[in-house]
């Protein structure tokens, strides 16, 4: 009787702390995912200013990290800002189109698995983008 007890008081707390974690809706969860999408479209175009640079940042946490082990490991927030700029500032964002049209997102808990279709080449990109609140934490790039 002691064991049914103490293991319905651990399955009780176990749901009690899984209530607590804040969850982003689905339908906001795909909204963030667009709007950076779209954000970091306009980053990439030809007449690109850094307040697009900025834009983008904005919807990205202080502790945000990216992530592309082909492409060279983690960025943090600072680095690749740092290099967005940098590209910007050396005209290498000239794109007449946008980069990625935006393919599908499966919603999780606070996270999406996110497939773009890069216009240029049509290859998709499959990446997992993370939230804390209403910001993206981290994105992990799956592609090569």
């Amino acid at each position: 009787m002691k064991l049914a007890a103490l293991v319905f008081g651990l399955l009780l707390s176990t749901a009690s702390l899984a209530n607590d974690v804040a969850s982003l809706p689905e339908e906001k969860i795909k909204s963030l995912v667009g709007s950076a999408t779209e954000a970091s479209n306009r980053m990439m175009m030809n007449g690109s200013k850094v307040e697009d640079v900025d834009a983008i940042f904005a919807m990205y946490t202080d502790d945000f990290v990216y992530v592309h082990e082909v492409y060279g490991g983690t960025y943090t927030r600072e680095l690749l800002y740092g290099n967005s700029v940098r590209n910007l500032k050396a005209g290498r964002y000239q794109l007449a189109e946008p980069r990625y049209q935006l393919v599908s997102v499966i919603p999780g808990l606070n996270a999406a698995a996110v497939v773009r279709r890069e216009t240029k080449t049509g290859k998709n990109h499959l990446a997992v983008f993370e939230f804390k609140g209403e910001k993206i934490s981290k994105i992990t790039e799956y592609w090569k």
